[in-house]
């Protein structure tokens, strides 16, 4: 029974929304203020910790290439174990 009244407050409250006008001034500067660019600072990294960032990323993207494929792998023998049980046993 208590639906009906939150949705007769969120009607009232869009009316009031569409109701009350904003100059074309207003609009801009609420966009201007929303549409700020922010700067974002990173740490700074020597090269020889960069490029050890670099070589673990790669190897862990080498990692998970090989596990990949050894998934494929099993997933196809289980299919392809399936397929020979149903159509030849």
């Amino acid at each position: 029974m208590g639906y009906g009244a939150q949705a007769i407050q969120v009607i009232k409250a869009n009316r009031v929304l569409l109701k009350k006008q904003r100059t074309f001034k207003e609009v801009k500067e609420m966009y201007l203020d929303s549409a700020t660019k922010t700067t974002l600072e990173f740490k700074e990294v020597s090269p020889e910790k960069l490029a050890h960032i670099k070589a673990d990323i790669r190897q862990k993207a080498k990692e998970d290439a090989w596990k990949e494929i050894g998934l494929y792998l099993i997933c196809t023998a289980i299919v392809l174990y399936g397929l020979y049980w149903l159509f030849f046993l």
